[in-house]
């Protein structure tokens, strides 16, 4: 008689992954400065270039490719911390432009890969460095983001259902969906109560940056479709790459700056 296949195999895997990356990425914040500065820099790397690697385009031309990205990501930084995000988001459309020269047939992939990661990296930029609740809204983005996985990942796995979207992304389940928007209208009231915005306020943008989180993971199951790829990378354990783990803090920290005007 075949037993039935454990829906949660994976799990010891993922919580030992998560509790690594969570610890690295609370010290860093936590040092603050040029600490987090820095890790958020070195995440937009390792995103580039995980992306570039899921359209496995490798010839003379990719290093190339490769290294005008990265180095578009490090002057944008550099632009935005010296001068403001406009001269960083210009910063990333000049990248954009000399990948256009230097590759126009893969311009569009490349280009749309450097704006949004970079752009993404710009919105986490700009979170940190508010200059009153730049911890908190740190914490408030990557908490609900979080939520939204662990809701969406135990919700899916025992009541599963009708799926979400099976062209794109065929684990995906509504159960899921809802389960992760649950758990994110828990989290904004009590975010609420004990943080710097009202109930209110928080509890609909709560609910917005988890939703956005979620079009963030469908965007890049989207893409690896495209590509016929897996996973990003396999650099952690339980999660694919860091491209894999961060879709929905991208999508959610882009849509958090956006909407308490950080800029």
């Amino acid at each position: 008689m075949s037993s039935k296949p454990n829906k949660f195999l994976d799990l010891g895997t993922r919580i030992l992954s998560a509790i690594v990356m969570i610890a690295i990425s609370v010290l860093a914040f936590w040092l603050g400065g040029y600490w987090a500065i820095g890790f958020i820099g070195l995440g937009a790397l390792v995103l580039l270039w995980e992306f570039h690697k899921i359209l496995r385009h490798e010839d003379v031309r990719a290093k190339i490719d490769l290294a005008i990205m990265g180095g578009s990501a490090v002057a944008s930084i550099y632009a935005t911390l010296t001068y403001g995000w406009v001269f960083g988001a210009i910063t990333l459309i000049l990248g954009a432009a000399a990948l256009y020269k230097s590759d126009h047939e893969n311009w569009f992939w490349l280009s749309s890969g450097l704006l949004y990661i970079g752009a993404c990296m710009t919105a986490m930029l700009m979170i940190f460095l508010s200059p009153e609740h730049g911890l908190f809204y740190v914490f408030w983005v990557v908490l609900i983001v979080a939520l939204t996985d662990i809701g969406g990942y135990f919700a899916g796995r025992i009541i599963g259902g009708p799926k979400l979207w099976p062209a794109v992304s065929p684990r995906k389940t509504w159960a899921g969906t809802m389960g992760g928007w649950v758990l994110s209208i828990i989290a904004g009231v009590l975010l609420g109560w004990f943080g710097p915005e009202p109930v209110l306020r928080s509890l609909v943008i709560s609910i917005v940056i988890a939703i956005a989180s979620q079009l963030g993971d469908l965007l890049e199951s989207w893409l690896k479709r495209q590509k016929d790829v897996k996973d990003s990378s396999y650099i952690i354990p339980g999660h694919g790459g860091l491209l894999d783990r961060l879709d929905g803090v991208m999508a959610a920290a882009l849509v958090f700056a956006f909407i308490q005007g950080l800029p």
